[in-house]
């Protein structure tokens, strides 16, 4: 069925459906919409292919491979996140879930590590290459929606300087997240301005390997079904190849389900954990959603979003502007970290940078550059200096970043703390050394000290993943205990304690490990097995 659009200019003309129509003139958008989206017949429509914008390679790859650069630069300068010593430990217990995640990211960075060897800057390579992948995926979507060659350069541009380079420094579920949403938001733009139906297969193999990743892709489907609802594209929901898409996702994610089935669902204890910190979260959402998108940067994004949601030009995406404020709404809803609705990026950011190149071009060209041009390098190195370890330690301690970003304090640090303990455990006599165990207050120090650790005692904890590899053997009865660990409690799990240590990062820095206390306890009150269900912890 024909339907009738108007191009960028407002000159209605008449098509069949036959794929999306951009032009590489605009710099307000694609040259078709369509004219009425209040029923069935609001399907995408076109007179045929229209002539794209080339591909500006050399620029976005440039950017791509200047933050892969830069990242990887800067990759060993701190020193392992508490995380990605989890998830190597994880992914050498290999499993089909993990009480607080799937299993893909655990088994990447034991993989990594296996090839590559146990380095910060081993463990970044991935990562590092997600985000400059990501730029080019946002320059693919600025070209699809009709974006000029310069809205293409400036779309990867604008999310290279955003909190994106928060998730390629560290090898962590948000950024292989990130990825998936990306990919996928790619690939329904494209099913939305016309694409072969059969491309929902390909949503649904990126839906699946995200869920196999981290649940909250949820938020991102739950979105994008809202918005095809709110935007009336019905002919999604009459096709059979987007129902495949549901049902492929969920054969992927089904190991990883019946993992949590299997051991009782221990995802919603930690979902219940996080919940806990739903105030926190409410607070700080608008600031932080807008601090990921660039200090000085986020008008560009709040422009996509407008564009999306308003503009005559982007009829056929409207789907993706809805989605985005539905998603908005449930992750503050649910009390969720603001970065579970940051996967919309690089659609805004091509969405805004079409906007901005329009703007760019309206008078007082130069002046016009000249105040982007400022913004975006003072954008970038603000978002640089709190993500990336650009100050040093001493320095950063002395600063808001740990407060405001406090995965960078977390990334100081291990090496005192395997220091300390170490040294603890040589003050003991060989009887004690012989029958000693290490247990831990949380799995950074225990992935710390298993992985970074010389000559030490078997390594336990009852935090998250390390709980499910089991207590000590029956005969480990002098336990050097870890951690921050609350007087009461600690005596009446593991007895009187000595004290043998306190941690000191030696920068004085106020992280998680920072004045943790190391003790020695050789008198159990009970033996492991009734022990073990007391440690368990998912907060």
């Amino acid at each position: 069925m024909s339907v009738e659009r108007e191009n960028a200019t407002g000159t209605a003309v008449a098509g069949a459906s036959t794929g999306p129509a951009t032009t590489g003139a605009s710099t307000a958008g694609p040259s078709a919409t369509v004219a009425s989206t209040t029923g069935p017949s609001a399907n995408v429509a076109s007179t045929g292919p229209a002539p794209i914008a080339a591909s500006p390679i050399a620029w976005v790859g440039a950017i791509a491979v200047a933050v892969v650069g830069v990242l990887l630069v800067v990759s060993p300068l701190y020193g392992f996140h508490r995380d990605e010593l989890y998830f190597i430990v994880a992914g050498r217990h290999p499993a089909l879930g993990y009480p607080d995640q799937p299993p893909l990211t655990p088994l990447m960075s034991a993989a990594v590590v296996w090839l590559l060897g146990l380095s910060p800057t081993a463990i970044r390579i991935v990562p590092a290459l997600i985000i400059g992948a990501l730029v080019v995926v946002a320059a693919m979507i600025a070209r699809d929606l009709g974006g000029s060659r310069r809205a293409q350069v400036l779309a990867a541009l604008t999310l290279a300087l955003s909190g994106y380079l928060a998730a390629g420094h560290l090898d962590s579920t948000a950024t292989y997240e990130l990825l998936a949403c990306g990919v996928a938001l790619l690939l329904v733009m494209r099913l939305l301005g016309g694409a072969d139906p059969r491309l929902w297969l390909a949503v649904g193999l990126v839906g699946g390997i995200g869920l196999e990743n981290k649940y909250t892709i949820l938020f991102l489907a739950a979105g994008l079904a809202a918005g095809l609802v709110l935007a009336r594209r019905w002919e999604v929901f009459r096709s059979p190849w987007a129902w495949g898409a549901v049902v492929l996702a969920l054969l992927i994610w089904l190991p990883n389900l019946a993992w949590q089935v299997a051991n009782g669902l221990p995802q919603l204890q930690m979902a219940g954990g996080i919940a806990g910190n739903a105030g926190e979260n409410r607070a700080t959402f608008v600031p932080q959603v807008l601090l990921l998108a660039g200090p000085l940067l986020f008008p560009v994004m709040l422009a996509g979003a407008w564009w999306l949601l308003r503009s005559p030009a982007s009829l056929p995406w409207r789907t993706v502007g809805y989605a985005f404020v539905v998603t908005l709404v449930l992750v503050f809803a649910t009390g969720g970290k603001s970065y579970y609705a940051v996967g919309y990026f690089p659609v805004l950011m091509a969405a805004g940078a079409i906007v901005l190149d329009g703007w760019l071009s309206r008078g007082r060209v130069w002046l016009r550059a000249g105040v982007f041009g400022v913004a975006a390098v003072v954008s970038g190195a603000l978002v640089a200096v709190l993500v990336l370890p650009i100050l040093p330690p001493a320095t950063m301690a002395t600063t808001p970043i740990p407060v405001v970003y406090k995965e960078s304090a977390e990334q100081v640090g291990w090496p005192a703390l395997v220091s300390a303990v170490e040294g603890s455990v040589a003050q003991l006599p060989a009887a004690d050394r012989s029958r000693a165990v290490i247990v831990t207050a949380n799995y950074g120090e225990a992935g710390a000290l298993e992985l970074l650790g010389s000559g030490l005692p078997p390594v336990y904890s009852g935090h998250t993943g390390f709980w499910y590899w089991g207590p000590p053997p029956a005969d480990r009865t002098v336990v050097v205990l870890v951690g921050h660990w609350d007087p009461g409690y600690r005596t009446s799990l593991f007895g009187p304690c000595t004290n043998a240590g306190v941690v000191d990062n030696g920068v004085g820095l106020d992280n998680q490990e920072q004045g943790a206390g190391i003790f020695i306890c050789r008198s159990l009150p009970m033996a492991w097995p009734a022990l073990w269900p007391e440690l368990r912890n998912f907060g």
